[in-house]
């Protein structure tokens, strides 16, 4: 193969992307869809999750975020909440690696996190099974949550209020997530990989 062939094939595998498509079921109902995607080139992984929630109760909700590592260190993660109709509705938090630990804004106001790095975070769920991780970094509160095995081959992820979210691998694929809500339980399904 000739130089520009080995540079063809070189490019071609260097950006690898994978997309995993999960519909919101609330009830019996499909309220939205939830896209994640990761890419990959060299040593720069970059997720993306983009849900979208239509309810009558809750009216409308836009999940955004992005988080980027480098050598499976996090660099930056930005999570953008939209929900409701006025400005003060709407929850930013944004993460950033600082030479000593992390700094979080999160709802305008800035603070530390003495962690050196941070290499899981709950974006990271939807595309690898949490085999030996305790703890994920959520993007969305800006803390560590922490990630228990269960008895029944279900990982349990624990929010600060005491919620939990259960998610359920196979063949080390996320197929389900069940979500606690305080109007009831969410369920993300898999559907399709892109």
């Amino acid at each position: 193969m000739c130089c520009f062939g080995w540079a063809l094939l070189l490019t071609a595998s260097a950006a690898a992307g994978q997309t995993r498509i999960y519909e919101i079921r609330y009830g019996n109902n499909v309220i939205g869809t939830l896209d994640a995607r990761q890419e990959t080139a060299g040593v720069i992984r970059k997720l993306f999750l983009k849900s979208r929630v239509q309810m009558k109760l809750l009216s409308r909700m836009e999940v955004d975020i992005y988080a980027e590592y480098r050598n499976k260190v996090l660099h930056t993660a930005k999570a953008m909440r939209l929900q409701g109709k006025s400005a003060a509705d709407n929850k930013d938090t944004y993460t950033e690696k600082a030479a000593k630990g992390y700094t979080v804004t999160r709802k305008g106001e800035r603070s530390s996190l003495p962690h050196a790095q941070i290499t899981y975070c709950v974006s990271d769920l939807y595309f690898s099974e949490p085999k030996d991780i305790r703890q994920a970094y959520s993007e969305t509160l800006g803390v560590f949550l922490p990630v228990k095995l269960l008895a029944d081959k279900r990982y349990e992820l624990t929010l600060p209020d005491g919620r939990k979210s259960l998610y359920r691998y196979d063949k080390g694929k996320l197929k389900e997530v069940e979500f606690s809500h305080p109007l009831g339980k969410a369920y993300f399904t898999f559907l399709e990989e892109k």
